[in-house]
C-alpha cells in the first residue's frame, strides 16, 4: 500500500489534551474540545482546553507551514508581540509558557510539522456592531495598540503586508487559478488592483509622510474577534494574520470585516470617535482606507483559491476543471 501526501489533517482532541498536560503546567486532567469549524477549514484549529481545577484555556494548532508561506520565527513574532501587547496593559489574549519556558511547540502531523500555542481564554460576547459603546472602545482599543506597538521589537522575522503580499502575489494566484474561464472577471480583478495599489503608491510618496502610519498591525480586526464581558471590557483574540502593515489597512480592514459602512452612520463615526480620541489619523491614512478596502477583498479573493485547495476549488468559483501542472 502506497503513502499519500494528505494536505490537512486535525489532531485527536484526546491525543492533543496528553500533549498539553505532559508540556504545560496545567492542573490534571486536561481536555480539549476542537471548536466548530462548518466552512472555516481554511483557518488554524482551535481547541478548547478544560483543566481539573476549572480553568479554561484555547490552544491553537496553527496549519502547515505551506500555509500563507509561514516559517517558525512568523509564529515567535506573532507570540512575541502579543506577550508585548499584553505586558503594555493592551487587552488581549496572550501566550503561556510551556514548562521549558518556550511559547510555542511542534508537533509532526501527517502533511508535515504543525506549529502550537496555548492562549487566555477571551470571554464574553462577540462584538455588537449596533452597539455605539462597543464600538468606540474598539476603535480606542486598535489605536492604543497601534500607539503602544510603535516600540515593539523582535529578533524573529514576520512576512510584512507590504504591496508585493497584499496585491501583486494574489493577483498572481488568482490568475494561476482562474486561467482563461474567467476572463472578464479577471479584467475588472486587474484594473482595480492596479488602481488601488497606484492610489496607495501616491499617498505613500507624497510630501506628507505619515511617520507612524506602518507598524505592528492585526491584520483581521473583526466582530468575532473581540469578546466583551459583562462589564463592557473587551479582549481581543486570534492575531493569525499579524504582521507589519499599515495602520490604515488595519481600519480598512475592520470597515469591511463588520460591514459597518452598510450600518447607520452614527455607528462608524463612533468607531472613528474612539480611534481618534488616542490616534488622530492623518489625511493620508483617511484617504488610503478606500483603496486599502479594494486591496483587502484581492487579498481575500487571492486567500481562497490557494492551490492547496483546503476550501475547495468551488468556494470562490463555479466548477471548473483545475489546469494540469
Amino acid at each position: 500500500m502506497e503513502q499519500i501526501r494528505v494536505a490537512r489533517s486535525f489532531v485527536a482532541a484526546d491525543a492533543l489534551a496528553e500533549l498539553l498536560e505532559s508540556e504545560y503546567e496545567l492542573a490534571a486532567p486536561v481536555s480539549c474540545q476542537l471548536f466548530s469549524k462548518l466552512l472555516r477549514t481554511q483557518d488554524n484549529d482551535h481547541y478548547l482546553v478544560n483543566t481539573g481545577n476549572g480553568e479554561k484555556f484555547v490552544v491553537r494548532v496553527y496549519q502547515s507551514g505551506k500555509h500563507l508561506e509561514r516559517q517558525e520565527s512568523d509564529y515567535l513574532w506573532e507570540l512575541d508581540w502579543l506577550l508585548f501587547l499584553h505586558n503594555n496593559g493592551l487587552p488581549v489574549s496572550y501566550p503561556l509558557p510551556r514548562k521549558n519556558g518556550s511559547h510555542l511547540g511542534s508537533l509532526l502531523a501527517p502533511e508535515g510539522i504543525r506549529y502550537y500555542a496555548l492562549f487566555t481564554l477571551s470571554e464574553g460576547e462577540a462584538l455588537t456592531v449596533t452597539n455605539e459603546e462597543q464600538l468606540f472602545i474598539c476603535g480606542q482599543q486598535m489605536a492604543r495598540i497601534h500607539k503602544a506597538s510603535n516600540a515593539f521589537e523582535s529578533d524573529h522575522h514576520r512576512q510584512a503586508m507590504n504591496l508585493e503580499y497584499l496585491v501583486d502575489k494574489s493577483v498572481a494566484r488568482v490568475k494561476e487559478f482562474w486561467g482563461d474561464s474567467h476572463s472578464a472577471d479577471m479584467e475588472i480583478l486587474l484594473m482595480s488592483a492596479a488602481e488601488a495599489k497606484d492610489e496607495i503608491l501616491a499617498l505613500i510618496n507624497n510630501e506628507y509622510h505619515t511617520p507612524d502610519s506602518w507598524g505592528p498591525i492585526g491584520g483581521d480586526f473583526h466582530s468575532s474577534s473581540v469578546y466583551f464581558n459583562g462589564s463592557n471590557e473587551p479582549s481581543f483574540f486570534n492575531f493569525d494574520l499579524c504582521g507589519y502593515g499599515w495602520r490604515a489597512y488595519d481600519i480598512a480592514t475592520f470597515l469591511l470585516n463588520t460591514e459597518l459602512l452598510h450600518h447607520p452612520e452614527d455607528l462608524t463615526e463612533a468607531f472613528f470617535a474612539g480611534y481618534y480620541s488616542e490616534r488622530p489619523l492623518s489625511e493620508n491614512e483617511h484617504a488610503a482606507i478606500s483603496p486599502f478596502m479594494t486591496i483587502r477583498r484581492i487579498w481575500m479573493t487571492g486567500l481562497f483559491t490557494r492551490s492547496d485547495g483546503i476550501v475547495g476549488h468551488t468556494f470562490i468559483a463555479p466548477a471548473q476543471p483545475l489546469k494540469k501542472r
